[in-house]
């Protein structure tokens, strides 16, 4: 890109030629010009005017202008479930299709930043979206930018997207409690949950409660849950840390496999996840049950849509893992007021 100045009436029109910088005229009424704006644009604009000095940048072979670039890489870095806005001020914003979790790739998003040609930044990931809502802005950081350099921080994508949506799909869910639960408790647990869920569009269509924790009945339940149609079963009453818990040791009677033992989240640190085949199977933590914000909110969306939840995750969810500080961030705009970690 060479930078110079422009005396219109006087030069020749450098092909590709931008204003630099803001440009005002105050002769006839105060006129303002921003910078980025295409110097043929402005040449039309401002009619009889000549003589006048104005900066400008003009590409190198090669380049291309940052509105091209910019919609270059948000075409590059978003997928299902978003949509693109028209670039305005070299900036693409990236919004939500669909009513989903924002699934976004930290490791691949990173490495393009690293690059020097992309600016762009998210929401977090796990973070609640609904249609319309912007998720992610997109922007060259040059007025001009290299294409063949481009190309080839966009080919490190691997054709992958950094950047989706993925819809909520899970919809009959089931409560396990165990006897550690008491009967009023379990109601009250129920409702939370119930009005939890219901924001996915998921519904808690069945909740029973044992008086005693036996893994063979616990087993059987789940199993014919399962086995029914239900698509994500809780659990409650378990010790995590008892090495003989019957919930526990009630998984591997019905061929389900632990995921997760303990989450790097608080509060919530008492909680499993296993699966059985696609079906998961949370454990759920004491406070997780009365509607105090917990893992089970941060969790949920990924579980609801189907995305798979195990140790890597946790991995990342660690960072931000103290609910208390991040909790907000990942809920949509109009679900904020009024909450509060207590609620």
């Amino acid at each position: 890109m060479r930078r110079t100045w422009y005396v219109v009436g006087s030069d020749p029109v450098p092909a590709g030629a931008i204003l630099r910088r803001d440009v005002v005229l105050e002769a006839d009424g105060r006129q303002q010009f921003r910078r980025g704006l295409p110097l043929e644009q402005f040449l039309e604009k401002i009619g009889r005017y000549s003589g006048i000095r104005v900066p400008i940048a003009v590409p190198d072979p090669g380049e291309i202008e940052q509105h091209a670039a910019s919609a270059r890489i948000a075409e590059a870095v978003t997928g299902d479930g978003t949509e693109l806005d028209p670039p305005h001020q070299g900036q693409v914003n990236v919004r939500a299709s669909i009513s989903g979790v924002v699934r976004v790739d930290s490791t691949r998003l990173e490495r393009l930043v690293r690059s020097g040609l992309a600016l762009v930044a998210t929401v977090l990931d796990g973070r609640v979206a609904q249609p319309g809502e912007t998720i992610a802005i997109v922007k060259a950081p040059a007025y001009f930018v290299p294409e063949d350099r481009l190309a080839r921080a966009l080919g490190k994508l691997g054709g992958r997207p950094v950047v989706r949506v993925v819809p909520f799909r899970l919809r009959r869910v089931a409560l396990l409690a165990g006897e550690r639960v008491r009967p009023a408790a379990v109601d009250v647990a129920a409702r939370a949950l119930h009005e939890k869920l219901a924001r996915f569009g998921a519904e808690l269509v069945e909740t029973t409660r044992l008086d005693r924790d036996e893994a063979q009945r616990i087993a059987e339940r789940l199993a014919e849950w399962i086995d029914q149609g239900i698509e994500l079963v809780l659990t409650a009453g378990s010790i995590m840390l008892d090495p003989d818990d019957a919930f526990l040791r009630a998984l591997r009677p019905i061929g389900a496999r632990l995921a997760v033992r303990g989450a790097p989240v608080d509060p919530g640190t008492m909680f499993w996840v296993a699966y059985r085949s696609e079906v998961p199977i949370l454990g759920l933590a004491s406070c997780e049950l009365y509607g105090r914000v917990s893992v089970f909110d941060l969790v949920v969306p990924y579980v609801l849509a189907g995305e798979p939840v195990g140790r890597s995750l946790f991995a990342r969810l660690a960072h931000g893992g103290l609910l208390e500080d991040t909790y907000q961030a990942r809920l949509p705009r109009d679900w904020r007021s009024g909450r509060s970690m207590g609620s």
